[in-house]
């Protein structure tokens, strides 16, 4: 009985080891297997998060290749549009130089006319004693935009004016040297009224043409009225009137302001300001209001040797066989001639002057 009391015992210690061993494997496994869990919890985590930035990099990738592939395209495109420019470019040039070449060859303006025509004057100057100023023809810049100054000079040489008798009246003066058809003859001795109704160019103009007067006014066909006066941004194109025109051509053109100015009559002005005589030069660039400023001057009284008319719409581009007949008309019907035309401006003559003034040289030379 001890005995088997014994091998019980030893059999249910040995039971209980082998169950406290086994338990504690158990255990272990457990935790063993938790860790694992939780490593595959944690790999599934990092492999989906990589998962996301991949897909995330390669979306970025595939837009980068996108846009790479656009900027391509478009690379291509504005390559194509400035190869097209420039072969535009090319033809308005082409255009231009062979109008240029047409214009020298045929235009009263020609390098060799002009060049013969100071000849001529230098030899006329010397001959009438009218070289006083020490004028070198030859070397004579000329300030107007077409060269309208050269020609008025080769005229008053021919026809024994001497410049410094040259007085003008200078409507739409703007700027007191650049562009102007009369500074050449200010330079000369003699002086004139610039009228300008832009109130921003006057000071440039006193200070420049001191001894002219200088009216800030906007000539119309009558006196003493408000008139709204429109400037714009950009030089020369300021008017009374409508500039619709001007705005749809040019885009780049803005109005910057509309001031109230007073008029004055092309009359009144020789009235006021020349002793009521006509002055020998009237310049007139008043933006395509010169009909109408022609058709107020009183003719029968008042008529100057030379008119300097612009005769051309304004344009952008060069304006090649097209001229204002409607002014050329009105100005035969007031027995002027044109003497010249720049492309831009037309010089017109008095007829019944000019005839009076060869009569009178043939006579002297005759003597």
């Amino acid at each position: 009985m001890r005995l088997y009391t014994k091998l019980l015992r030893f059999f249910l210690r040995d039971l209980y080891a082998r169950t406290e061993t086994a338990r504690s494997e158990s255990a272990d496994n457990a935790k063993t297997l938790q860790e694992t869990k939780n490593q595959v919890i944690l790999f599934q985590e990092n492999s989906a998060l990589q998962i996301a930035i991949l897909q995330e990099q390669n979306k970025k990738f595939q837009e980068k290749i996108k846009n790479l592939q656009l900027e391509i395209k478009n690379s291509d495109t504005g390559h194509h549009e400035r190869t097209e420019r420039c072969e535009k470019r090319l033809d308005c040039l082409e255009h231009y130089r062979s109008e240029t070449e047409k214009r020298m060859q045929s235009d009263d303006m020609t390098t060799l006319e002009l060049s013969h025509r100071l000849e001529l004057t230098e030899q006329t100057l010397q001959e009438n004693n009218l070289y006083a100023n020490a004028l070198e023809l030859f070397n004579k810049k000329t300030y107007s935009q077409a060269g309208e100054d050269a020609i008025i000079l080769y005229a008053c040489a021919m026809l024994g004016i001497p410049f410094q008798e040259c007085n003008y009246l200078d409507l739409g003066a703007n700027k007191p040297v650049e562009m102007s058809n009369t500074y050449f003859f200010y330079q000369q001795g003699a002086r004139g009224v610039l009228l300008e109704a832009n109130p921003a160019l006057i000071p440039a103009l006193q200070n420049k043409r001191s001894e002219d007067i200088i009216l800030n006014q906007a000539v119309t066909d009558k006196s003493d009225e408000n008139i709204i006066f429109n400037i714009l941004n950009l030089d020369g194109l300021s008017k009374i009137g409508d500039i619709s025109e001007i705005l749809e051509k040019n885009p780049t053109a803005k109005l910057m302001q509309a001031i109230t100015i007073k008029t004055i009559t092309v009359n009144d002005i020789i009235k006021n300001y020349f002793d009521n005589k006509a002055p020998v030069i009237l310049n007139l660039d008043i933006e395509g209001l010169e009909l109408e400023i022609l058709k107020s001057i009183d003719f029968e009284i008042y008529r100057p040797l030379f008119l300097i008319i612009e005769m051309i719409p304004y344009s952008k581009n060069l304006s090649v066989g097209i001229k204002n007949q409607e002014l050329l008309n009105f100005m035969q019907s007031k027995n002027y001639l044109e003497y010249a035309f720049t492309g831009i401006n037309s010089i017109f003559i008095d007829k019944i002057k000019y005839q009076e003034l060869i009569s009178r040289k043939e006579q002297s030379h005759a003597e």
